[in-house]
């Protein structure tokens, strides 16, 4: 009763104030430690409870340190070469997921794989970082070495990785003769160069004798949206990039430039469960124009576009502004693109993040009871099994069954 009093009384004399600023003004009046009541504290406070409300994996509030690191980041990633170690990565509802090791890049060589979620940066326990933030602890100077702490997809237990930091280059295609007159190009990223190396690699393979040519996004993480639009423009003449791919207000659509060099090439194109963003544009795109054939499985499921943008305190705002579709009308977010001849086991990364939530829980209660469980052999033996479950070893002979159909596919077109 007497606190009912306190309150009533507190309340009666903020009249006219909104309930956001009436709690404002009732904390600064009664909580016990005023020091956190600071006017950018809670303008902080305020805008995080917002961007948890919108309950969207890609919208974020960023500090001024993150918010500088990732406007660095994204220029870097654009326009030089930069320090890290070389691996694309994606936010999955609330985990940080390597899709793909750059080739010979320090991830690649440290064994990071595609699929591996981080578990910890240099023993920090990264749940509840964004994006940036994580990006943030994993890049740092040529030669220093950061620990990763990871878990890969059909392991319970978890594994430190350690990776030391090298000048990652910008070389985001690799292009080769996979037959005589099949051209192979493999796209890792998209970047602000990757649409003139990807020109380069078709004239040499043209040169070559190539007649017909695979295009590889696989575990290719996505980019730039204007790199998508060009590489995209390189195969298809006329028509729509993608819808709802407007920033701010732009147009709804974007169109192929134009400018191509490679509409009369057969071509097929390689994604699987990691190829996220704008490899799902091309991919979806292309499919859409019947310009290409799409072999794999089901993409991620990233299809969204964001927006940074600054705070008057030198903080930021990273915000979906749309999702956009295939020229078709297909949603890309949450659903991803489902090739035209699936091969391989799709990865839901949803299930495998379930499973591993589950596992992890009954491991943590498991270690803390273990020694109240004597006499429970059975018991013991089963959970020791489960809880050090390491990830399935490696084929000494592993053969890439999606390349391979994929290059009996381009035969049948080149054979008509």
């Amino acid at each position: 009763m007497f606190f009912a009093l306190i309150v009533s009384a507190c309340s009666a004399g903020t009249p006219n104030l909104t309930e956001t600023e009436q709690a404002i003004v009732e904390l600064r009046a009664n909580f016990i430690d005023q020091g956190r009541l600071t006017k950018e504290a809670l303008n902080r406070a305020a805008i995080e409870g917002i961007v948890a409300y919108l309950d969207d994996p890609y919208t974020a509030y960023l500090d001024p340190v993150h918010y500088t690191n990732f406007s660095n980041s994204l220029f870097e990633a654009g326009q030089q070469d930069y320090e890290g170690i070389g691996a694309s990565v994606q936010q999955f509802n609330d985990q940080i997921v390597i899709v793909g090791p750059m080739p010979d890049s320090p991830a690649s060589r440290a064994g990071l794989e595609p699929g591996d979620v981080i578990l910890e940066i240099d023993g920090r326990n990264i749940h509840g970082l964004t994006l940036d933030e994580a990006v943030g602890l994993i890049r740092g100077p040529k030669d220093s070495t950061v620990m990763l702490t990871v878990r890969r997809i059909g392991s319970l237990a978890a594994m430190d990785v350690p990776v030391t930091r090298d000048t990652i280059p910008i070389t985001s295609v690799l292009a080769r003769l996979q037959q005589e007159d099949i051209g192979y190009i493999s796209l890792a990223t998209f970047d602000a160069v990757s649409a003139a190396l990807l020109r380069e690699g078709i004239a040499g393979l043209r040169s070559a004798g190539a007649k017909g040519l695979i295009l590889d996004l696989r575990n290719n993480g996505g980019g730039l949206l204007g790199s998508a639009v060009e590489i995209l423009s390189e195969f298809v003449e006329t028509g729509t990039a993608c819808l709802g791919c407007n920033v701010g207000g732009e147009p709804d659509s974007l169109d192929v430039t134009g400018n191509g060099s490679a509409y009369d090439l057969p071509l097929v194109v390689l994604v699987n469960g990691l190829s996220a963003s704008a490899s799902e544009i091309v991919a979806g795109a292309l499919q859409a124009h019947g310009r290409g054939l799409v072999v794999g499985t089901t993409t991620f499921g990233k299809g969204s576009v964001n927006l940074l943008m600054p705070l008057a305190s030198g903080a930021g705002l990273y915000i979906t502004t749309s999702r956009w579709q295939t020229p078709d009308g297909r949603l890309i977010e949450g659903k991803g693109i489902v090739p035209d001849v699936v091969v391989g086991d799709t990865l839901d990364m949803a299930a495998n993040q379930r499973i591993a939530g589950l596992a992890n829980s009954l491991c943590v209660g498991y270690a803390t009871e273990r020694d109240n469980l004597a006499g429970q052999n059975r018991l013991i033996e089963t959970l020791d099994g489960l809880c050090n479950l390491g990830p399935p070893p490696a084929s000494a002979l592993e053969v890439d069954e999606q390349l391979n159909v994929a290059v009996d596919e381009l035969r049948k077109m080149l054979d008509l």
